[in-house]
């Protein structure tokens, strides 16, 4: 069983109940399953229990978010969120990876449409219209609990995802997946492989999964292979990113992913641009031109 203490964030524990509200009830009890067996949940008081007595899996509701994570090693972005939405704001930072793509992600967004964000921050970079329910499943408490813009917030992992298979009809992952990091390169490609395996269980036939990624230069992701590791052991989670070019995406979805058609594409910007190559530091500003990455979408359609 996960234990959660929550305490230096002042929230309820399960021994300390809450009231919850109506819409929020219903919501994990009618769309969300545990994230251990996939049983149903039920909610009592601020308990999130799952169904399945041979599981044990125990949730809860806080600040009205459904933990349902593991929240004792807090995430790098808990404390920066808001230095993050700062530094996305800027002018080279939304022209190249937010606006474009949201001239993508929004005719997806049909009326009735039911809508999973992984890693979807304190903010969302499109509009979603009154009409398609969002849930955001986000690995930062601190951030998910700040996201007013999704209609059920979910703090957890994309590892296990709480929701039925084919559930929804698109799964969205904005510069999410090069931070699902193990303690060395090896783990860090299982947990791509598997939360591939999870983000496309959770599609129904015909929805789409698209995944947003800053893939590097072929020289970068060599000196990257080479030094992770070594860098992983010397810095330990502070290092919580792995960047993969466009070829492994292809071949990790062609093995996770068989009965999916898979399609690329590019996103450009002026080459004189400026923006943070370190989005949690926006104060550092290069020319696009010097940023060894490219912005890429890669969409499977189910």
């Amino acid at each position: 069983m996960y234990a959660y203490t929550l305490e230096h964030h002042d929230e309820p524990s399960l021994t300390t109940p809450r009231r919850l509200t109506s819409p929020l009830h219903d919501h994990v009890e009618r769309l969300l399953v545990c994230p251990r067996c996939r049983s149903a949940l039920r909610v009592v008081e601020d308990a999130i229990r799952c169904q399945n007595a041979a599981c044990g899996f125990v949730g809860l509701v806080a600040h009205d978010v459904a933990v349902l994570g593991d929240h004792s090693a807090p995430s790098f972005f808990d404390d920066r969120h808001a230095m993050m939405t700062a530094g996305n704001a800027q002018e080279g930072v939304r022209c190249l990876c937010y606006e474009d793509q949201a001239h993508v992600v929004e005719p997806l967004l049909k009326p009735g449409a039911l809508v999973l964000d992984v890693g979807c921050g304190p903010t969302l970079p499109y509009k979603k219209p009154d009409d398609t329910f969002v849930i955001g499943l986000e690995a930062s408490y601190d951030s998910i609990r700040a996201n007013r813009a999704v209609d059920l917030r979910v703090y957890g992992s994309a590892l296990e995802i709480p929701l039925p298979d084919r559930a929804v009809d698109v799964v969205l992952a904005y510069y999410a997946v090069h931070h699902m990091t193990g303690t060395s390169l090896a783990e860090n490609r299982r947990n791509l492989e598997k939360a591939f395996r999870e983000l496309g269980r959770v599609v129904k036939p015909g929805g789409e999964l698209l995944i947003f990624e800053v893939s590097p230069w072929r020289a970068v992701w060599l000196a990257e292979k080479l030094l992770w590791n070594t860098a992983k052991s010397a810095i330990g989670d502070k290092l919580d990113m792995c960047f993969y070019p466009a070829d492994v995406y292809e071949g990790v979805g062609r093995k996770t992913l068989p009965h999916a058609a898979f399609s690329m594409q590019t996103f450009r910007s002026s080459l004189l641009s400026t923006f943070p190559p370190a989005f949690s530091l926006p104060w550092l500003a290069i020319p696009r031109f010097l940023y060894p990455f490219q912005v890429n979408l890669y969409r499977w359609r189910f």
